[in-house]
């Protein structure tokens, strides 16, 4: 072989492991340009969030009663309407939209912890170890979550934190399922048996090399994650065991809403639409991050 070919064989190795190291973020922009239903979802989602973020620029308070005007329909000057408080609609949404986001985000956080630092555990120890957390994995998937969640609800005061710790503590098992599996096959791979052999310690190889590398399968399923704690903290406040009033969330205000579904039904729609659309953005994207994040064969 002559020098020449010596070169083009160098730089097209060069080529594909530059292709190939695109990156995570590049991967998931690639992925969203190619699916447009979950680009579509990406900028639902980021329009939510910011409205959400920004409720406080609302030139209306959403506790402020004005009894002179309730059950006002949806007008340039109040866009969803009043309530029967005569509170403005639109600004309790914002509000109720910052409550419900932040319990679904913040119990994903704790659920995938939790998930996560159990799953990884009982795949990599094994044995007797494994055992145990994945029956005590079992028992917790076996109990009715969401009908436990409603007793500790009514025994203890309904209040944001205690509702994420709930969430997060009800929600786990799935993602422990997910990360033990992944540490089954990763801690066979040839550099966890090389750190093992250069002397690493369990907590050095399970946190600075398993859990890195399933990073991508710890993200897709946090995102689900986040879509199913909306869901049951809007259900537990419809029920009156979540958030309570005068807080405003998504659930509160369709509790409230269904005294007078036959009378005003844009008030169950409204909020209504932003759990479905926030629910299903979520779902859909959690799709699409499956698909950017799995490993890819270079062509």
């Amino acid at each position: 072989m002559d020098k020449n070919s010596f070169l083009r064989v160098q730089k097209e190795e060069t080529r594909i492991s530059a292709n190939y190291e695109r990156g995570l973020l590049k991967d998931v922009l690639i992925s969203l340009k190619e699916n447009k239903l979950a680009m579509c979802c990406s900028v639902i989602l980021l329009l939510i969030l910011l409205v959400a973020v920004f409720a406080p620029l609302s030139p209306y308070d959403p506790d402020k009663q004005e009894l002179t005007n309730q059950l006002a329909r949806p007008s340039a000057e109040h866009w969803f309407g009043t309530d029967e408080l005569g509170r403005d609609y639109f600004t309790r949404a914002l509000y109720g939209g910052r409550i419900s986001l932040s319990v679904g985000f913040l119990s994903m956080v704790l659920s995938t912890v939790i998930g996560t630092v159990i799953g990884t555990v009982s795949g990599y120890m094994g044995g007797k170890t494994d055992a145990f957390l994945m029956r005590f994995t079992d028992i917790f998937m076996s109990v009715p979550s969401f009908l436990l969640m409603v007793v500790i609800n009514s025994l203890f005061p309904p209040k944001v934190w205690s509702m994420i710790v709930i969430l997060g503590l009800f929600e786990w098992c799935q993602i422990a399922r997910i990360t033990r599996a992944e540490t089954l096959s990763l801690k066979e791979r040839d550099f966890v048996l090389a750190s093992k052999h250069l002397g690493a310690s369990h907590r050095q190889i399970i946190f600075g090399h398993i859990i890195p590398n399933m990073s991508s399968s710890i993200i897709v399923a946090g995102s689900l994650a986040v879509a199913r704690a909306i869901l049951t903290e809007s259900a537990l406040s419809f029920m009156g065991l979540g958030v309570q009033l005068p807080k405003a969330s998504w659930g509160t205000m369709l509790q409230g809403a269904q005294v007078y579904i036959m009378d005003m039904p844009s008030l169950a729609i409204f909020p209504g639409i932003f759990i479905v659309l926030t629910v299903f953005s979520f779902n859909i994207l959690g799709d699409a991050l499956r698909n950017a994040l799995e490993p890819k064969m270079i062509k």
